[in-house]
């Protein structure tokens, strides 16, 4: 009966081009800018900001609660 090698020898990594996702809608960034125009008007961008803050600040809010919250109960426990 021989032993079992304790150290496994491991072939070396090649790499051969193979690519597991799909990067055909990836631009340069020179192509893009992230100031591109996406056709609203001044009115609207003011309510689609607005429409943003109304949907995550109740978000934000909750978190920033929790944070405190845990803050006062360790104050709490900790006196």
């Amino acid at each position: 009966m021989s032993k079992p090698d304790k150290k496994r020898k491991r072939k070396p990594y090649i790499d051969d081009g193979h690519t597991i996702y799909d990067m055909s809608g990836l631009t340069d960034k020179k192509q893009s800018s992230t100031t591109d125009n996406v056709g609203l008007t001044g009115k609207e961008k003011i309510a689609a900001i607005i429409a943003a803050f109304e949907c995550y600040l109740p978000l934000l809010l909750l978190v920033i609660g929790s944070f405190v919250l845990v803050m006062l109960l360790m104050m709490l426990w900790l006196r």
